[in-house]
């Protein structure tokens, strides 16, 4: 029987089934981003074969999970990045409720319940406000229009561009935890989407604009590349030993 998840140097990590139609042969993932282990199979294809897999790769599926990125909670005393640059999380009840960036501190206060999902409202509604002014500036450059920018929580790409023919403008969606990255990384990501403005691919033409936009574009990819996995690990709880 496939399991659901599994004991892997200390870590309980979740099993995930797939099952994809034009798929013909069984496919094993672990997924640093995800943080779990992805099980493909065929549309019939049983789980006895999936399960048979797992137990076959246990030690491919251990050295990849060793090296995945620790998660650091919001939580008080722990450290969190954000522009690239380490942060206490400094609670105290009596702090104002309201997170304030001080000397490397984040100081916040109120109820302990409720500190995880204030402070990553605030970082929200951080890269938000510094990911719009910077694409609206960059779209003003380029004499292009922006309708919306907004900010989610996707695991699969750092930001998307939609619509860049229509009259009203493209809706450019990001990641988040962009606010963690350094700001010249920010930028960069940024620079990419304002070149979809102008070029719907990734032609030629398109990175010439991009390098035009932001000379550091092939530094942020290596450092996303390097760094971008462990961001989506902040702001995930510790598992119970």
């Amino acid at each position: 029987m496939m399991p659901t998840e599994l004991e892997i140097g200390g870590r309980i990590v979740p099993v995930v089934l797939t099952r994809r139609a034009s798929q013909r042969a069984v496919r094993l993932r672990a997924s640093a981003v995800a943080g779990h282990i992805e099980i493909s199979l065929p549309a019939r294809g049983s789980e006895d074969i999936g399960a048979a897999l797992l137990n076959s790769h246990r030690a491919w599926l251990e050295a990849q999970v060793a090296r995945w990125p620790r998660p650091i909670p919001f939580a008080p005393g722990f450290i969190i990045p954000i522009d690239g640059e380490p942060v206490l999380i400094d609670w105290q009840e009596t702090h104002k409720r309201t997170p304030v960036l001080v000397d490397a501190c984040l100081r916040i206060g109120g109820p302990l319940p409720l500190l995880a999902g204030r402070i990553e409202r605030w970082l929200k509604a951080r890269a938000l406000a510094d990911l719009d002014t910077s694409t609206r500036q960059i779209a003003a450059q380029l004499d292009r229009k922006v309708a919306r920018v907004s900010v989610g929580d996707t695991t699969s790409r750092w930001g998307s561009c939609a619509g860049a023919l229509r009259p009203e403008g493209a809706r450019i969606a990001y990641s988040w935890r962009l606010i963690l990255a350094p700001a010249w990384v920010r930028r960069s990501l940024v620079a990419h989407e304002a070149a979809h403005l102008i070029h719907q691919n990734h032609s030629p033409a398109f990175h010439a604009l991009n390098r035009q936009l932001d000379p550091r574009a092939g530094e942020a990819r290596r450092w996303l590349a390097r760094h971008g996995a462990a961001l989506h690990w902040v702001g995930r709880a510790i598992q119970p030993e």
